[in-house]
């Protein structure tokens, strides 16, 4: 009898054991990197765990997001000397023998991701053929005896929609914090073509049709806006010529707004001002050697200010952040007056610490006051006195932004290897007259240093309560990378331009501009 209950006890563990191996039930985790010889250590461990556990998955590897319940754990180091880095990681099971190893080197950061991709391939390989081979220890029972089968996971088929909730079709496109208010969805545009970066509102017709120029790095364009987007004029520009951003504004009081387009030729600015008149577009100013960027400054009239950039592009102190130094944005930010033909700077501002052109505003207070806020270097607001006074500061990032433009630089060459620093322009923050605060906030998988990819995102809307910003509302979440907006407090209404597919070496970008209201 006790041989028959023994065999029988064998049987049952075999049956479990098998269980493991064919149904692929390995239950992985993958720990936060340690990270040495690099800035920016905490987002970068976090973010490497993400890449790494993202290419693990498959239908034998089941990634978990906490350790509790894995099967095997993997840990991994990411080391860099100069410009070439490694890559080590190691899986051990439950019971802490190694089950693993791999390891991968590359000579440049571009060759991070496929370098990734490689150590996760070797990885899951082994990592299978052990455990499924029945080579290595089967993982510790949990709660003593024999070790409990993993139930099989049933893959979801693939499908647009998520109905895991029921799906309302008049879904506010706006969260309030506030119920007594609400949001009412808005319109899509078609697909256009390119991964455009920036977006910026022209001549609103009479019948009601607006008029939007929109930018990709090549390329100036300008559409109107009625049952589809169809396009009035296109202007192409040269190789080394490089668009930045469009900002409009009607400066000379004619009801046409101007077209301001920050053009990096080289390693030089020369702006350019174009307006669309008989059918097309024509330029009216060149060469002007500044950054433009269109600001309502405590929700006031919009105008342009300009920011110019220092002729030497190494810094003499340290860098500030993802590469910008103090002789990328030099002198003070200006006001843009248009006197007939001719542009001049008017009217400095003195801007507080952190802040340049592209990543301040100005708000009002319900005390009357104005305040400045920034948005700085690694994506916190915060709130500034006029007298540059720091009064609060966000917990949560916002910004975000892919659009950058390179300088060479020696001595940063010396710390990374790379003889360019990457230059980074962030977000918009809008303002209006009743003092809100509007932000859009990226976010993605991969996001550090020069190197970024945004997956998806959201816009947020803040008040001042005397003390902190305070939430207001915020969009859904947008399956997209938002690369410029525009808020029309007129009408109440969030126009995004959103990449829906990114350019690559052999495939063209897709965009689209979408309409939310805010009520």
């Amino acid at each position: 009898m006790k041989r028959v209950a023994a065999l029988f006890v064998l049987m049952v563990t075999f049956v479990l054991v098998a269980s493991i191996a064919h149904a692929g039930q390995i239950r992985t985790y993958v720990a936060p990197f340690t990270v040495t010889g690099m800035q920016n250590k905490d987002e970068l461990r976090g973010t490497l765990q993400s890449l790494l556990a993202s290419r693990l998955s498959s239908d034998i590897l089941i990634v978990l997001d906490s350790p509790a319940g894995a099967d095997v754990t993997v840990v991994g180091s990411y080391i860099i000397f100069g410009k070439v880095f490694s890559i080590d990681a190691v899986a051990k099971d439950a019971a802490g023998s190694v089950v693993a190893r791999a390891f991968v080197q590359g000579e440049s950061q571009d060759q991070l991701i496929p370098s990734i991709g490689k150590l996760a391939k070797e990885l899951a390989g082994a990592i299978e053929k052990r455990i499924v081979s029945g080579a290595a220890p089967v993982p510790a029972p949990r709660s003593g005896g024999v070790a409990a089968p993993v139930p099989a996971v049933k893959r979801p088929e693939s499908r647009e929609i998520d109905r895991s909730e029921p799906v309302v079709p008049s879904s506010p496109d706006v969260v309030r914090t506030a119920p007594d208010k609400a949001a009412t969805p808005g319109s899509l545009s078609q697909r256009l073509s390119g991964s455009l970066v920036g977006l910026a509102p022209g001549t609103l017709r009479q019948n009601g049709a607006r008029e939007w120029y929109v930018i990709n790095d090549h390329a100036l364009r300008l559409y109107l806006q009625e049952d589809k987007y169809k396009l009035l004029a296109e202007i192409s520009y040269r190789p080394n010529e490089y668009l930045l951003g469009i900002d409009t504004a009607d400066l000379d009081g004619d009801g046409v707004p101007e077209a301001y387009v920050t053009v990096m030729k080289g390693e030089s600015l020369s702006s350019e001002v174009w307006i669309f008149q008989n059918g097309a577009l024509r330029r009216i100013a060149d060469g002007l050697p500044y950054f433009f960027r269109g600001l309502s400054l405590a929700g006031g009239s919009r105008k342009i200010y300009v920011q110019q950039m220092g002729l030497n592009a190494t810094s003499p102190n340290t860098s500030t952040g993802y590469g910008r130094t103090s002789s990328d944005f030099y002198d003070d930010v200006y006001e843009l007056v248009k006197s007939g033909d001719k542009y001049e700077r008017k009217n400095p501002i003195k801007l507080p610490d952190q802040a340049f052109l592209y990543n301040f505003n100005m708000f009002r207070g319900e005390d009357g006051q104005d305040y400045f806020v920034v948005l700085n270097d690694d994506g916190y607001l915060i709130v500034y006195s006029m007298s540059g006074d720091e009064l609060w500061r966000s917990t949560d990032k916002y910004g975000g932004s892919a659009l950058s433009f390179k300088r060479e630089d020696a001595i940063f060459a010396r710390v990374t290897g790379s003889p360019y620093r990457s230059v980074f322009l962030q977000q918009r923050i809008f303002t209006t007259r009743d003092g809100d605060v509007i932000v859009p906030q990226n976010s993605g998988t991969f996001v550090f240093g020069t190197q970024r990819s945004y997956k998806k995102s959201a816009v947020y809307g803040f008040a001042w309560n005397g003390a902190s910003l305070e939430e207001k509302w915020h969009t859904k979440p947008i399956q997209n990378y938002v690369a410029d907006y525009y808020y029309d407090s007129a009408n109440k209404e969030l126009v995004l331009l959103e990449v829906v597919k990114k350019e690559g070496a052999f495939t063209e970008g897709a965009s689209m501009i979408s309409v939310k209201r805010v009520e």
